[in-house]
C-alpha cells in the first residue's frame, strides 16, 4: 500500500470551501481564538501563551464525553506543565468534538455557532504516530485540516496559523539539498515513507491550497520539539530521539553518525509562533521555527557520557546489528518497538539530513525578546534532570 500510495491525489480540497466571505475585523484583537491540540504536548504551551498575549475566548477542541470533564482534562494538562493559572479558568471553553469527524465531530448548528464566534485559528492538532500508516492518521491529520479550512470559511474568513512540520522535506528529493528555505515548497516523490510525515504533507497542500483561493495563512514548520527550556518538563517522551536516547543508554552503545541534531525548546515554539501569528506582515508567509544552534550528533553524546552514562560508539550499521540482537533478548528496550522502523529503513537515522533556512523567523522575531537555547550542556542538564526525575531515564 505505502509504496504505491500518491499523496498528489490525496491532496485534494473539497471544492465547497471558499472563502468569499469577508474578512473577521477583530484579527489584531481576537475576541475569539480557536485552538486545535490543547491536549497535546505543544498545544499546552500555546494555549498558555496565547492566555498571556490575548485577551480573547480560547475555544478548544476536546475529546471528551462533556464539556465540564474537558475542562477538567485542560486544566489538569496545563498544572501537569507547571503552566496552570487560576485567572485562566474563565477564558478557556472546552468545545466536545474529534478532529478525525466531519464538522469536527460537532453538530451543524455548533460548527456554525463557533465560525461566528471565532475571528482566527490555530491548527495545531495531529495525532503523531511514528509507525502507523497514512490510512490510519489521515481521518485526523487530513481530513481534520479540512474540516478546519471549512471553519474557517463560514460566517466570516477567519486566518489560519498552521502548525506543520520540517518533516514534510524528509524524503530522497532533498537527499542532496544543503539547506532548504521557507519558500521552498515540498514535493512529492514515491520514496518518501512514513504515514506521519505524509499525513503532514498532505495536510500542508490542503493549506496551501486554501491559501490559493484567498484565505490569510502562516504556516509555521517545527522540527524536533523537547521540554522547556528552564524546567525541561516534556509529554513527548515517545519522540525518537528520546527513545534512542533511552534505548542507547540501556544498550550501553550508540550509532557513529555524522551530521546535527536540532533540537528545540517547546517555550521557544510557543512564543514564536503566537508573537508571530500577531505582526500583519506575517499573513502568507512560512516559517521555519527551528533551533539556530543546532549540535552534533557525536557531541550530543559525549555530553550524555559527561552526565554520567557510559556508552561506547559504534559504526552504524554495527550497532544496528548488536542493537537487534540486544532488543530481542530485552524487549523492554526503548527501541524495541521501533525495530521494525529502523530495520526496514536502515537508512533511517543515517540519511543526510539538509539544514532549515529560518530567515523570516529570525527576520519576524528581531523586535522581540524571544531567543532560543542553544544546544548546550546548561540545556541537556535540564533535560536529563527532568528525564531522571520522572523515572524516565535511571539516575546515571
Amino acid at each position: 500500500m505505502l509504496n504505491t500510495l500518491d499523496l498528489t491525489t490525496e491532496a485534494i480540497l473539497d471544492e465547497a470551501i471558499q472563502f468569499s466571505q469577508p474578512l473577521s475585523d477583530n484579527i489584531a484583537n481576537p475576541r475569539g481564538i480557536f485552538l486545535t491540540g490543547a491536549t497535546g504536548f505543544v498545544g499546552a504551551y500555546l494555549l498558555e501563551e496565547l492566555l498571556e498575549k490575548t485577551t480573547g475566548d480560547i475555544y478548544c477542541l476536546v475529546r471528551c464525553s462533556e464539556k465540564e470533564a474537558g475542562k477538567q482534562r485542560l486544566r489538569s494538562h496545563l498544572q501537569f506543565y507547571q503552566l496552570w493559572q487560576d485567572k485562566f479558568c474563565d477564558r478557556i471553553i472546552p468545545l466536545v468534538g474529534d478532529l478525525s469527524q466531519p464538522l469536527l465531530g460537532l453538530s451543524e448548528e455548533q460548527f456554525s455557532q463557533l465560525a461566528s464566534q471565532i475571528d482566527i485559528i490555530y491548527h495545531n492538532g495531529a495525532k503523531v504516530n511514528s509507525v502507523a500508516p497514512y490510512s490510519q492518521l489521515k481521518p485526523p491529520n487530513v481530513l481534520g485540516t479540512q474540516e478546519v479550512l471549512r471553519l474557517a470559511s463560514i460566517a466570516k474568513t477567519k486566518p489560519v496559523n498552521f502548525i506543520s512540520s520540517i518533516a514534510v522535506f524528509f524524503s530522497q528529493a532533498y537527499g542532496e539539498a544543503d539547506i532548504v528555505k521557507e519558500t521552498d515548497i515540498p514535493v512529492w516523490d514515491s520514496g518518501f515513507k512514513g504515514g506521519y510525515k505524509q499525513s503532514k504533507w498532505v495536510a500542508e497542500k490542503l493549506v496551501t491550497i486554501a491559501q490559493e483561493r484567498g484565505l490569510p495563512v502562516s504556516i509555521y514548520r517545527a522540527a524536533r520539539i523537547l521540554g522547556h527550556s528552564k524546567t525541561g518538563i516534556t509529554g513527548n517522551l515517545q519522540d525518537l530521539l528520546c527513545s534512542l536516547i533511552k534505548g542507547c543508554i540501556q544498550f550501553g552503545k550508540f550509532p557513529l553518525l555524522d551530521g546535527n541534531t536540532n533540537i528545540t525548546p517547546v517555550d521557544y515554539i510557543s512564543k514564536s509562533i503566537v508573537y508571530l501569528s500577531q505582526q500583519p506582515e506575517s499573513l502568507g508567509k512560512t516559517f521555519h521555527v527551528v533551533n539556530p544552534h543546532p549540535i552534533p550528533w557525536q557531541e550530543l553524546f559525549e555530553e550524555i557520557i559527561q552526565l554520567g552514562y557510559p556508552l561506547a560508539g559504534l559504526p552504524y550499521e554495527k550497532w544496528l546489528i548488536e542493537l537487534k540482537n540486544h532488543a530481542f533478548a530485552h524487549k523492554d528496550n526503548a527501541l524495541y518497538p521501533l525495530l521494525p522502523l529502523l530495520l526496514s529503513s536502515a537508512s533511517a537515522l543515517k540519511s543526510k539530513k539538509p539544514d532549515f533556512d529560518d530567515s523570516n523567523t529570525r527576520a519576524g522575531l528581531a523586535k522581540s525578546e524571544i531567543v532560543c537555547h542553544p544546544v548546550d550542556k546548561q540545556l541537556l542538564t535540564t533535560y536529563f534532570s527532568y528525564f531522571q526525575n520522572s523515572g524516565y531515564l535511571p539516575l546515571s
